[in-house]
């Protein structure tokens, strides 16, 4: 088309008198009963396509696993529409150049729909390998130049000779040029690509898919048949009936998609189901020859170029389960064997199962799967169970036992294989049977019911071994049937348990001695120093006050020892507790001289609020032995970088000589220390599971300024002790 006459074209297409200037009620009635019968049939086509298309594209939005397909059907049905709808416009013009505008946008239309055609054919029999980018681009190629050359105005390539006849309605008469002859060639190896697709992919078909897909081949054909029947010179002059005929192909989708649900049920992909299976495939025919394998087999069989081969060759193991199968000597047992592929280092192991393809043909199925990580678990799993310290024992319903695990030789000295069959109660101690067959029984009206329990069971060499049993019901597992007992041998445990209970009552015994048999005599002693003391005088009284301190330090002996032998590590409730009140209520209860606290915590920690307090007593106590000083000062502060708090002092600190030991009981560094005070500190600490140690003085914040306010012996003061002296941090972990 000229550019003169596409500018007339629009011209009159843009005005309400587009039809030989008549307006468009007026032209209709106006129009022969032939030109009127095409339009219509053109205008109905059009509308039942654009509707097919809409109906597509609602569809797609719902079903994102196969939109893709859903979208090249719309695209297909509108532009099969937009084919119909201004062809339709070019037969009811009547002049030549309105007939060349439409004539030039119809073919628009008609460059769309064979590449959307052979899009969607292969996008739904699931040929995914040619929908690729690239090919979307070569099919663009083609209907762009097309486009091009009508836009730039090179008609002439496309049709030339151009002209009206009236009869029977006005018609436009034209010479095809070459480029049409080319485009329409084109267009047919694209359709008849798209219909061999499907003709092939509906003849594996059954139901359903085979009736979609004849009904798509059919709407295909039909115009396209007919199209070629126009441009070699059948049919009516000047009138090509490709368009019209878009009504059948539209009936014949809608049939598709109200009979076989073609919107609804759209095939998968079997070329993406192939490419993506974990299984292998081999198809044998009836000369025992592989005519069709996926990758999964030849990554299996390490060998690309299956096809063609003997199976006998390839898996002689195959071969003998396909000539049994045959012979119809084969059950649903006898059709599958494990075998193994591969040498020592890339071995695999392989499931293959064989069944027949149907009966006409003769062809069979062999499929392979690759079992390699189940063999090694079960491997794995089996060495860890012979391997094991603990018998894993299954029963069923009654108690029977039905597989025990190969460690019970070990540890028991039994035969598993002869322990299967027996009730598992005949080797429990007698004493235990009762409590465990209740237990038992219990377990049974309960899936998946967890117990554990303890028994005794005796060895082959006659000792009553103790175990600890976790069971567990699975009766209701197909992969079990039973109830699963794991026991644990426990004999050693329990022996360190009674030796512990032993020696715990002993040191109870001990306590008792030490509370009554030892404070009492002290008791009375002290009382006689007392009296001694009013009745001497002189240098008499210097030797009676050093009595008094002798039973002071003994008294506190009793009370350490009774601390560790009773009590130590028993950690009562834990509850928040101030750092500042409780270290303040320690050192009222300690003969503190004249050393002063300095509390430096707003801290508050979970403990045993009595225990914290002998904490305190006992580090502060340990501070005012070591002092040479009578103003020495006491520090309680937090941990500036760790959760917990420390309590320092600025007396000589500690002696290197007993630093490394200072915990242990019986070490001290003062000749009036009872050696068990950290000991003692350092049980009450672990108990909380805290952590205590000896730090430098001088890491902490504990310098003292040049002067102080003073302030009375053993008072809690705000002043700063300066550095050096002992530090004991305890890291609470909070």
């Amino acid at each position: 088309m000229r550019p003169a006459e596409l500018r007339r074209g629009l011209a009159s297409v843009l005005t309400t008198e587009t039809l030989s200037g008549e307006t468009i009620p007026n032209a209709l009635t106006s129009m022969p009963f032939e030109q009127l019968a095409y339009v219509g049939l053109l205008v109905f086509s059009m509308v039942v396509l654009a509707a097919l298309g809409s109906h597509a594209l609602r569809t797609a939005r719902g079903r994102p696993d196969h939109r893709r397909t859903l979208l090249l059907f719309g695209l297909f049905m509108f532009g099969s529409a937009f084919w119909s709808g201004t062809y339709s416009l070019q037969l009811a013009a009547t002049d030549e150049s309105t007939k060349l505008f439409w004539l030039s946008l119809s073919n628009v239309g008609a460059v769309i729909v064979p590449g959307a055609w052979l899009l969607f054919a292969l996008s739904y029999v699931g040929k995914d390998r040619w929908l690729r980018p690239w090919t979307t681009l070569l099919l663009v190629i083609e209907p762009l130049v097309v486009v091009g050359v009508l836009a730039l105005g090179q008609s002439d390539l496309f049709w030339y000779n151009t002209g009206v006849v009236e009869e029977p309605f006005p018609l436009l008469t034209r010479e095809l040029g070459p480029l049409f002859q080319v485009h329409a060639m084109y267009s047919y190896l694209l359709i008849l690509f798209g219909t061999a697709v499907l003709v092939q992919w509906a003849r594996r078909k059954q139901g359903v898919y085979r009736g979609q897909a004849a009904l798509l081949i059919t709407g295909s054909a039909v115009p396209t048949v007919f199209n070629v029947a126009f441009l070699v010179g059948f049919g009516p002059a000047n009138v090509n009936l490709t368009a019209p005929l878009f009504v059948f192909s539209g009936l014949a989708f809608w049939t598709a998609i109200a009979r076989y649900r073609l919107l609804d049920v759209v095939p998968v992909a079997r070329e993406s189901v192939i490419e993506n299976m974990r299984d292998g495939y081999l198809v044998i025919d009836d000369q025992g020859r592989i005519v069709d394998t996926n990758p999964a087999a030849t990554r299996l069989l390490r060998d690309s170029s299956l096809v063609g081969d003997r199976i006998d060759s390839v898996l002689p193991a195959a071969a003998g389960l396909l000539a049994a199968l045959r012979d119809g000597d084969t059950d649903d047992a006898d059709d599958r064997t494990e075998l193994v592929i591969g040498d020592d280092h890339d071995r695999r192991y392989v499931d293959m199962s064989v069944s027949p393809l149907g009966t006409e043909t003769g062809s069979s199925l062999v499929v392979l799967r690759d079992i390699t990580d189940r063999r090694s678990t079960e491997r794995r799993f089996k060495t860890l169970i012979e391997n094991s310290s603990d018998l894993v024992t299954v029963v069923n319903e009654d108690g029977v036992i039905e597989y025990q695990s190969p460690s019970t030789e070990q540890l028991l000295g039994y035969d598993p294989e002869a322990m299967t069959g027996a009730n598992a109660l005949t080797y429990v101690h007698p004493a235990d049977r009762e409590e465990l067959a209740a237990v038992f029984e219990a377990g049974l009206n309960e899936d998946e019911y967890t117990a554990r329990t303890e028994y005794r069971v005796r060895h082959t060499d006659g000792e009553w071994r103790t175990y600890e049993a976790l069971s567990r019901n699975l009766l209701d597992d197909p992969a079990v049937e039973g109830v699963v007992i794991n026991s644990r041998d426990i004999t050693e445990r329990k022996r360190r348990e009674r030796e512990l209970a032993e020696t715990n009552e002993r040191l109870d015994q001990f306590a008792s001695v030490v509370s009554h048999d030892l404070r009492n005599p002290l008791n009375v002693a002290q009382g006689y120093v007392e009296l001694l003391d009013e009745l001497v005088d002189g240098e008499a009284d210097q030797y009676v006050d050093e009595v008094a301190e002798s039973h002071d330090r003994m008294e506190r002996i009793i009370d350490d020892v009774l601390a560790l032998a009773r009590d130590g590590t028993e950690i009562a409730e834990r509850h928040p507790v101030e750092l500042t009140h409780v270290a303040r209520d320690a050192w009222s209860n300690v003969d503190t001289a004249q050393a002063s606290l300095v509390t430096r915590t707003d801290s508050t920690v979970p403990a045993d609020r009595s225990l914290l307090v002998r904490v305190f007593e006992n580090l502060f106590r340990n501070s005012i032995e070591h002092s040479d000083e009578g103003d020495l000062t006491v520090v309680v502060e937090d941990l500036p970088d760790e959760a917990g708090f420390a309590v320092a002092d600025d007396g000589p600190g500690i002696d290197a000589a007993v630093r490394d030991e200072l915990f242990e009981p019986g070490v001290t560094g003062s000749q009036s220390g009872t050696g068990l005070g950290l000991a003692i500190v350092e049980r009450i600490v672990e108990a909380h599971d805290w952590e205590i140690r000896l730090a430098d003085a001088a890491n902490g914040s504990n310098a003292r300024p040049e002067s102080t306010d003073g302030g009375i012996d053993g008072d809690v003061v705000d002043v700063e002790p300066r550095p050096s002296g002992a530090r004991f941090e305890i890291l609470t972990g909070d």
